[in-house]
């Protein structure tokens, strides 16, 4: 009786989960999507989604708020050295005012902002520019909760120390080289070149493809999608132990026993219905047709897939928690 009230207990407590990050998912993701309108980002060309996945926590929505939370997502997104980009000094006046728009205290230290991209921003050097965003955000942040986005307390006395300070630092960073056009098709063939052998011989094995073809297919992916391909080959022994298992009883008591926890009816299924879209899913990945969602930057069928190898430990999670794969099905058709 104890045990059922446990895993009661812990089946509230997972769907309350579920329902903070639709509730903390969703704004932030609308509000993410309405700053890159007015910014005129181009999200075709942006990598938000893991970005997104990092920021839009509910601890972070309810200390930061969804504005600071979009910008701070953006302002990563400009100093990623595949997408990196130097805001003008009209966008950075517009940044800080997407920033600033809501906040009540210390105005002359916003104030003194704008006097100093008006009056010096021509003095900035590369990497200044490049960090500057991130800086507003944070300074925005600790006039609205006295810390940072890494949660550095600030007190109000002191933010313009701290603001000079990010200043100075931000001065002396170097600045991550933009690759060209003839640059970065050179990069990818390298990281073509250095694919383990034993994960191409995988690839050909569960898809029959040729290798050849499964060396152009992986030259054309992102590190990270590799990465999670590469862990399933890695785990196939264990993936082809959990194909023979015919009952669902038997795969919930072997995966359970492998997880070393209790799972709920949803997680089971999830890593059923992963299990036996493997070879779609890797050959999708190969194939790049996870054509992500035009408004919100997501492919419901691959984060749901992934969750279930991540329940399993077959793939690692980009976020610290779960809760967030299931839903996207939700958040979208629900």
């Amino acid at each position: 009786m104890k045990n059922y009230h446990s895993n009661k207990y812990r089946e509230k407590n997972e769907r309350q989960e579920d329902k903070d990050t639709v509730a903390t998912f969703v704004p932030v993701l609308e509000e993410i999507n309405n700053c890159i309108n007015i910014l005129k980002i181009n999200k075709e060309d942006s990598k938000l989604d893991d970005l997104i996945i990092q920021n839009a926590t509910h601890h972070a929505f309810n200390r930061y708020g969804k504005r600071i939370i979009a910008l701070k997502t953006i302002s990563e997104l400009f100093v990623l050295p595949e997408t990196s980009r130097t805001l003008s000094q009209s966008e950075l006046y517009d940044f800080l005012t997407l920033a600033a728009i809501e906040q009540t205290r210390a105005k002359d230290m916003v104030f003194k902002i704008y006097r100093d991209i008006m009056e010096n921003y021509q003095n900035f050097n590369d990497s200044l520019k490049l960090n500057y965003p991130k800086i507003i955000v944070d300074i925005i942040a600790v006039l609205t909760v006295g810390e940072d986005t890494n949660g550095q307390k600030v007190g109000i006395n002191t933010v313009d120390d701290y603001y000079q300070s990010r200043k100075s630092k931000a001065s002396s960073a170097p600045v991550q080289r933009i690759l060209t056009t003839a640059a970065k098709a050179k990069s990818k063939v390298v990281v073509a070149n250095r694919i383990q052998q034993n994960l191409i011989e995988a690839l050909a094995r569960i898809t029959g493809r040729q290798n050849k073809d499964l060396k152009e297919s992986l030259n054309n992916l992102r590190d990270s999608d590799i990465k999670k391909i590469s862990d399933l080959c890695a785990n196939y022994n264990k993936i082809e132990k959990y194909c023979k298992l015919t009952s669902s009883k038997e795969f919930r008591i072997e995966l359970e026993k492998e997880v070393g926890r209790k799972l709920t009816n949803n997680q089971v299924q999830s890593a059923v219905l992963s299990i036996r879209k493997l070879r779609k899913y890797i050959e999708n990945q190969l194939d790049d047709k996870f054509v992500t969602h035009g408004s919100h930057g997501i492919n419901h069928i691959k984060h749901n897939l992934e969750y279930g190898y991540q329940i399993m430990g077959l793939i690692k999670s980009n976020r610290r928690g779960e809760s967030y794969y299931p839903q996207i099905l939700t958040i979208h058709h629900g």
